[in-house]
């Protein structure tokens, strides 16, 4: 039996459905990410995918003795599927934190078991046809376009809706500290003396910044659905962001329930 491999039609499907599932991932855990890295991670992943395959075919065919064992490596692959996916992930998302990381990955396993249901059930579908005809190739082409364009709109808005991504805190004395922040657009904290936008700081970070110790604090009244009361802010001098963008002289308000979700050191409001 001889078998004919098209390996740039499989890195071409490859590189599609890679840019898919990371930008499906990057939906559900409502992830900030560039499309430059997004296309850099999918043809990456798309063009190792690509080599495996073939060194595996050309090992079973040149000294497996054919098709009859083809699929004996298959825990083998399976493995660097998942290497592969955790490279893309990083690459795309830049995660310093392993516990997000393996969120990631099982939210991206997760939709890659639903898309492969998925296309099964199209192909069974589609197998019903003798000859599915050049209409279907359209049909099926429309489909991929469709998918790309929605999630190119997701990427072009992702500033407006709740996004995580990484920063660094800076203060006077040249220290730095990395830390996970949370853009909400739902944040409308404000300061009554200034009218500035404040943002809400983790108990857990404040202290590792030691920022009580060398500033007074300003009171900011809040109010909220689990009550009233007051928060104590400290003007922060720099923080920088994933994306590059740079934020001087802002005020941050030191909230002891943040500090139960360690994942998130800083709530930032949406920017406009």
């Amino acid at each position: 039996m001889t078998m004919r491999f098209y390996w740039d039609v499989y890195l071409v499907l490859n590189f599609i459905m890679n840019l898919f599932l990371i930008g499906m991932t990057a939906l559900l855990r409502r992830k900030y990410l560039k499309k430059g890295c997004l296309v850099v991670a999918a043809f990456l992943g798309s063009s190792q995918e690509t080599l495996v395959v073939l060194l595996w075919l050309r090992y079973c065919v040149g000294k497996a003795g054919g098709m009859q064992k083809m699929y004996q490596p298959g825990v083998f692959l399976l493995v660097v599927a998942l290497l592969t996916a955790l490279e893309m992930l990083q690459i795309t998302f830049h995660e310093k934190q392993l516990r997000e990381l393996l969120k990631d990955i099982f939210a991206m396993l997760q939709v890659s078991l639903v898309t492969g249901g998925m296309i099964y059930v199209c192909r069974e579908w589609i197998c019903r046809w003798r000859s599915p005809g050049i209409w279907m190739v359209f049909a099926g082409a429309a489909g991929v376009f469709l998918v790309l364009f929605v999630m190119e709109r997701y990427l072009r808005h992702g500033e407006k809706r709740v996004n995580t991504m990484d920063g660094i805190i800076g203060l006077e004395d040249g220290r730095r500290y990395p830390l996970r922040l949370l853009l909400d657009t739902g944040n409308c904290l404000v300061s009554p003396y200034s009218g500035e936008r404040v943002m809400i700081m983790a108990q857990s970070l404040a202290l590792k910044l030691k920022i009580a110790e060398q500033k007074r604090p300003l009171m900011i009244p809040y109010h909220s659905i689990g009550g009233d009361g007051v928060l104590p802010a400290y003007r922060i001098p720099l923080l920088i962001l994933q994306d590059g963008s740079v934020i001087r002289n802002f005020l941050a308000a030191v909230s002891p329930q943040l500090s139960e979700d360690s994942a998130v050191q800083l709530i930032m409001y949406g920017r406009r």
